[in-house]
């Protein structure tokens, strides 16, 4: 590991040592030893007096916002305001106090931090204290109190709206990386948040979806990341999730809140919704909210938590006791973080260290999913000493992420794109031509045109679907990226309407041209430009005059069940035409293509329609391979996606969303600066009709019945015996490495003890890299259905060519055991159970096992 990322990651340590100290006033020998008590120590005492002071209209005044982001002050009696800020991957920039819109600061730039899903990827704690470190000083330094991160809800659909805000489709992984970047986060005196609490894995009718898992089911897979998070990192702040959870709100769930959050796990910090929940007074006060962020309400005063809960309290329908609890788990963590302290810690905000982690988060992120052999090397790292001539294509070369995907955004200070990573990377030595290609079908009006945005920064069209032809009565409203349109109704017509902002890059002609089936109408400013009614798709052309720099209101008015796209030729060639692109790779010594998702595709409040990549990719990139062999697909996505050209093609990479230095760390990656250590964190399914949500048809806006229990993700396609394109930890390096000499503690393990396994890790390769031993284990004599695999450790090891290091693992009874419904307990049954240890779901290299007595 680099030495400055070492200092970075021992500057983290060093403010936990400072927070967590034993400070004590300095003494004469004359006087006295009165020990000063530290602020941690001092927490409770300092909450209970604040509580004695408070009336009971102030105490309203906490638990619920004065703000779109802060919380009220009490000047009275010395309470400052309470600040949160969006998101996880960054600070979010400063909004007006009362509206969604920019509060028009120049200087609230953040580090733009890889996504969470690259953290997950990298399989590494020290690059979850080096995401959290980051995060939290520059939260810090910004003056906030909360930072609404991380997020720990599991990819269990692959069509869902934020996997790439999370960590991946594991409990395990997510609970074992969430913690210490909670740590690291809470030591620059800020509260980390996660969320959301709990089952929010679509956002297709998030407000109202109903999730109804079996008490196995949730305490498995959905609540361990969540526990780890109160009972191992003392996590401060906890969101609630959108949905439902078996007809209410999670936010005010019995069950979910009192029985198991407050209850069984003892937590002690604050509950906060998310912005607009359905929730109401009385469940969310007696069933544990404690701090209500965002109501649809014209006042503050309105909001359920506010005068509503004052009035219930007065009439003896809620005790003062309930509003007590809140205030004082409010207080607790304005205490704990050192709101009242003079010498709380002051944070740091783009410094060159934040911005070397971002870069070494994203390339410890990066995974190498298929590196095959041309001639007599393999295709990756391209070496820059025979390379003189690279094509580079693909929607995502020279696009920038930081500031879509909704609550995520962040606005950095720079965004290094693919693109100019290469350049930078290669100065004039090599010769670098880009190109956008165009598909042989079809293609909506590009993003570049499109001038209206939705809420989470996305360009998009605003959609609307109405009762009948006449639009009299309108159904839904929403958004939708591109001019084109596909209809989930095949038994009668939709009647919608489309509008959008279109700026052209270039005066001049444009060719308008449509293909739809059923009724098209186009008006541009107003005016009518194109009636189109069609049973085929027949393609309709129509050229009009457009000026730069100028927006025109495009409306589209469709009446079918079938679908339509509305495209267009535009001046100054956007886009280069097959013949051209494809004579352009095959003259090249290689290609780079920079394909898969943006925030148009992974976007917080609306999933994917389907699994495949956008604008006809698949095409593009299957001739692509037929023309250069040497052809590295370099996918940039934070959910899966189909390949069906993965067999054909003998260089896959993928590399999330790398943040703002992600264009230096996937050169890095290319060019062999770096050697590649990630880890699939996800699986990336063949086709989306494999995976559970899909295939057993438990995906709707009604509810999600969580069919497939304990099976998700891998789990379901080692059950199912489906072969995943790439499976569940998968990941290649430019060396190899040697697992051997597994060895177990004991080979009988009793009731309360652990057991260690160890292994040895040999790089027998050539160049300097990083392993990740994972260990699976398998119940071989369970009396309820337990998955082949079930992770529940690994160890990331990091060696020189020719270098052995031994990897450790610990199991304990918790790790053996499954929710048993008959005690409402853990509960590990006595047998036999088989331990696998590999670099990869589908490459297990080492087994032993061991028996377990209950005694």
């Amino acid at each position: 590991m680099p030495a400055l990322i070492k200092s970075i990651l021992t500057f983290a340590i060093s403010l936990s040592v400072f927070s967590c100290s034993d400070n004590k006033v300095t003494q004469g020998q004359d006087t006295p030893a009165v020990k000063e008590l530290t602020r941690v120590e001092s927490v409770e005492q300092n909450v209970d007096q604040m509580l004695a002071k408070l009336t009971l209209e102030e105490k309203i005044s906490l638990v619920h916002a004065s703000g779109k982001f802060h919380i009220n002050a009490i000047d009275r009696v010395g309470i400052p305001e309470m600040w949160l800020s969006d998101g996880p991957h960054g600070v979010r920039h400063q909004i007006q106090r009362d509206s969604w819109s920019s509060a028009g600061w120049t200087d609230d730039h953040a580090t733009y931090l890889p996504h969470l899903t690259s953290v997950a990827a990298s399989w590494d704690p020290e690059i979850a204290i080096l995401h959290g470190q980051v995060l939290g000083a520059e939260a810090r330094e910004r003056k906030k109190d909360f930072i609404l991160g991380p997020g720990i809800n599991l990819a269990r659909l692959p069509l869902y709206g934020r996997n790439f805000e999370y960590m991946g489709e594991d409990p395990i992984l997510a609970a074992k990386l969430v913690v210490p970047q909670i740590k690291a986060i809470q030591q620059n005196d800020v509260a980390a948040t996660v969320k959301h609490y709990a089952l929010n894995t679509q956002e297709l009718n998030r407000t109202g979806v109903n999730a109804k898992p079996d008490e196995r089911t949730l305490r498995e897979v959905y609540l361990p990341a969540f526990e780890a998070a109160v009972k191992e990192a003392n996590v401060l702040g906890m969101m609630g999730s959108y949905n439902e959870y078996y007809g209410t709100n999670a936010n005010q769930s019995k069950h979910l809140v009192m029985d198991i959050l407050k209850g069984e796990w003892g937590y002690q910090g604050v509950l906060l919704t998310d912005w607009n929940v359905d929730i109401n007074t009385h469940d969310a006060a007696m069933y544990g909210l404690d701090l209500e962020m965002g109501t649809d309400v014209p006042s503050y005063d309105e909001y359920f938590l506010a005068q509503p809960l004052l009035k219930e309290i007065k009439a003896g329908n809620i005790p003062v006791s309930v509003l007590d609890d809140k205030v004082r788990r409010i207080l607790r963590v304005q205490y704990s973080i050192g709101m009242y302290d003079e010498n709380r810690l002051p944070g740091a905000r783009n410094t060159k260290e934040h911005q070397l982690a971002a870069r070494k988060i994203a390339t410890d992120g990066v995974v190498l999913l298929k590196n095959e052999a041309v001639g007599n090397e393999n295709v990756l790292p391209l070496a820059k000493s025979s390379i003189k001539n690279i094509l580079v294509l693909g929607p995502n070369a020279d696009k920038k992420h930081g500031t879509g995907g909704g609550s995520s955004e962040v606005k950095s200070l720079y965004e290094v794109t693919p693109l100019a990573g290469l350049k930078a990377q290669l100065g004039e030595d090599v010769n670098i031509t880009v190109m956008r290609a165009r598909s042989s079908t079809l293609a909506p009006i590009a993003s570049d045109y499109v001038a209206s945005r939705h809420w989470t920064g996305t360009p998009a069209w605003n959609i609307s679907y109405f009762k009948d032809k006449q639009r009299s009565e309108i159904i839904n409203e929403s958004w939708i990226v591109d001019s084109q349109f596909k209809s989930q109704n095949s038994e009668s017509n939709d009647h919608i309407t489309m509008k959008a902002n279109i700026k052209p890059l270039k005066s001049g002609s444009h060719t308008l041209n449509v293909s739809a089936v059923g009724d098209f109408t186009l008006t541009v400013d107003g005016t009518d430009i194109l009636t189109y009614s069609n049973a085929d798709g027949t393609l309709l052309s129509h050229d009009i005059d457009l000026n730069a720099e100028q927006n025109y209101a495009f409306e589209i008015n469709y009446d079918g069940n079938t679908s339509f796209t509305l495209g267009w030729n535009a001046p100054g060639n956007l886009l280069t035409d097959e013949a051209e692109y494809l004579a352009a790779a095959k003259a090249a010594d290689a290609v780079i293509y920079f394909g898969g998702l943006s925030h148009g595709d992974d976007r917080e409040s609306i999933d994917r329609p389907d699994m495949k990549l956008p604008n006809n990719q698949d095409e593009i990139i299957s001739k692509l391979l037929n023309a250069n062999e040497k052809t590295v697909v370099f996918l940039v996505a934070g959910s899966a996606v189909e390949m069906p050209w993965a067999e054909q093609a003998n260089a896959i990479v993928w590399g999330w969303y790398g943040g703002m230095e992600a264009g230096h760390a996937f050169s890095d990656i290319i060019f062999g600066d770096i050697n590649p250590s990630g880890k699939m964190p996800i699986t990336l399914p063949e086709k989306l009709a494999h995976t559970a949500p899909i295939a057993l048809n438990d995906y709707n806006a009604e509810e999600s019945l969580y069919t497939e229990g304990v099976f998700i993700g891998y789990r379901w396609f080692e059950q199912q015996n489906i072969k995943p394109t790439f499976a569940f930890g998968h990941g290649l390096s430019y060396t190899d490495f040697q697992v051997s000499n597994i060895k177990l503690s004991t080979k009988s393990l009793n009731s309360g003890e652990s057991l260690t396994v160890t292994a040895q890790v040999k790089n027998t390769g050539k160049v300097a890299g990083a392993e990740v031993v994972q260990l699976y284990l398998h119940d071989k004599q369970a009396s309820v259905e337990r998955p082949t695999k079930e992770l529940k450790g690994f160890d990331k090891v990091f060696l020189q060519p020719g270098e052995t290091k031994q990897v450790t693992m610990m199991l304990t009874q918790r790790d053996l055991s499954f929710w048993d419904i008959n005690t409402n307990d853990w509960l590990a049954e006595q047998g036999e159970f088989e331990v696998m240890l590999g670099n990869s779901l589908e490459n297990i290299t080492l087994r032993d096992t061991f028996n377990y007595s209950a005694k």
